[in-house]
């Protein structure tokens, strides 16, 4: 586990994920339609899974709950990754050189457990649906390319400082792990912890600077 933390804290600078929302008052319910860069790094077999992401939420009531939908894939880096694993339980030989493309949609709830003015702690849960594509080089040029549906579930813990009402900062963790039909235990490696580092940029930054150039208001100190 101290290694997973390392790991963490080693890349806080590189994997940042941008998000538009705004600063509501404590009272207020009304709804919010955010959107996320959402990039995920998973930890298998002492190698770092990099996955990209994008995903609209919309944030309503007094606790401030939000539902989200996101689409997630494995891009270059992660199918460079996936190929380093070992010990993938699948009907079909996986020969050197295989690349391995995940992609899916996850449809997420985020229950919020606590909303303070400078901190906010919630517990999102999310299930996906997509397909995992494995293609194996021959010595023709030609590839063989196999296809499984995959269902992902993952459960998290997600801890955001509003830092100031411009900018924040969230750290999500948790675990992914990746049914499929054919078999529970064959994307195994794949399956694992994973983290999330968000840098927050509040649309109350746009509309403070908004009010001061277009309609002469002072500009309100982004402090508390």
């Amino acid at each position: 586990m101290p290694h997973y933390f390392r790991i963490v804290t080693a890349t806080l600078f590189c994997l940042v994920s941008l998000s538009a929302s705004s600063g509501q008052s404590a009272g207020d319910t009304t709804g919010l339609l955010k959107v996320h860069l959402d990039m995920r790094t998973s930890l298998s077999q002492n190698r770092r899974l990099r996955m990209g992401g994008t995903s609209v939420g919309w944030e309503w009531g007094k606790k401030r709950d939000e539902i989200t939908v996101g689409y997630y894939w494995t891009g270059k880096r992660g199918r460079n990754d996936v190929m380093g694993l070992r010990n993938f339980d699948l009907p079909f030989q996986l020969p050197a050189g295989t690349s391995t493309d995940i992609r899916f949609v996850s449809l997420g709830y985020w229950l919020t457990l606590h909303d303070w003015r400078r901190w906010k702690l919630s517990s999102p849960i999310e299930a996906g649906l997509g397909r995992a594509k494995f293609t194996a080089p021959f010595e023709s040029g030609t590839g063989h390319t196999e296809r499984m549906r995959i269902f992902p579930l993952q459960l998290a813990m997600y801890g955001e400082w509003k830092a100031t009402r411009w900018l924040g900062t969230g750290l999500q963790a948790g675990y992914r792990y990746y049914f499929n039909n054919h078999g529970i235990a064959s994307l195994k490696p794949v399956s694992g912890m994973y983290y999330r580092i968000r840098v927050l940029v509040y649309m109350q930054t746009f509309y403070d600077w908004r009010n001061h150039i277009f309609r002469k208001e002072p500009l309100k100190s982004p402090f508390y």
